[in-house]
C-alpha cells in the first residue's frame, strides 16, 4: 500500500506541475517601418488616435529614425494641436538635425503659433537645404507675411506660382496666400492664426 500511496502522490504532483500558470511573453511582430506604415494606413482611414499610437510605437522601436516623429507631428498639426506638432518635429530634428522636412514643418507649426522669428529661422534653414521645394517656399512666404514682410512674401509666391503646374494641389493654397498678402499693407503683420 505504501507503493500505491507514493504512486498517487507522484501522479498528483506531476499533474499539478502541468497545470501551473505560465508566463507568456508576446512580442510585436511588426518592425519600426511596418509600424510606421500602419500609422499611415490609420491616418488615411481617418483614425488619428490609432495613427498617433502607431507612430509613437514606430519611433520607440527605432530610436534613430526620424520619420515616425515627423508623421506624429503631422497628425497633431492636422488636428490643430500646434504645440504637440512642434514637439514631434523638434524630436525628429534631435534624431536627424539635417532633415529639411522636419525643419519646414516646425517652421509652419511655429508660424501657426505666432512665433514669427523662429518660423523665419527654421523656414530659412529648410530652404537652404532644399531651395527649389515649392512647399518650403510657401512656408517661408507665410512666415515672412506674418512678420510684416509682404513684398518678400509676394515675390516668393509669384515664383512658386510661375513654376507649379496648374493641377498641383499646392497651387490653390499658394494663390490664396498671395491674394491675402496683396491685401495687406506693406509692413503690416498678418496673423494667420484662426
Amino acid at each position: 500500500m505504501n507503493i500505491a500511496l507514493r504512486a498517487i502522490l507522484f501522479l498528483t504532483l506531476l499533474l499539478a506541475g502541468c497545470a501551473a500558470p505560465r508566463i507568456v511573453v508576446l512580442s510585436d511582430p511588426l518592425d519600426a517601418r511596418e509600424r510606421n506604415d500602419l500609422g499611415v494606413a490609420h491616418e488615411s482611414a481617418g483614425e488619428p488616435d490609432l495613427a498617433l499610437q502607431a507612430y509613437a510605437e514606430a519611433a520607440d522601436k527605432d530610436p534613430t529614425w526620424d520619420q515616425p516623429l515627423i508623421n506624429l507631428g503631422n497628425v497633431h498639426a492636422a488636428l490643430g494641436r500646434w504645440p504637440e506638432a512642434e514637439d514631434g518635429y523638434r524630436r525628429a530634428l534631435r534624431r536627424n538635425p539635417g532633415n529639411p522636412e522636419a525643419m519646414n514643418n516646425l517652421a509652419y507649426s511655429l508660424a501657426r503659433q505666432g512665433r514669427d522669428s523662429e518660423a523665419l529661422e527654421w523656414s530659412g534653414k529648410a530652404l537652404d537645404l532644399d531651395p527649389g521645394n515649392p512647399l518650403f517656399t510657401c512656408t517661408r512666404a507665410l512666415a515672412l507675411l506674418q512678420a510684416g514682410r509682404r513684398d518678400e512674401s509676394v515675390a516668393l509666391l509669384d515664383g512658386v506660382l510661375r513654376t507649379l503646374p496648374g493641377d498641383d494641389p499646392l497651387r490653390p493654397d499658394a494663390a490664396a496666400l498671395r491674394e491675402r498678402a496683396l491685401r495687406a499693407a506693406p509692413g503690416e503683420r498678418v496673423d494667420i492664426q484662426p
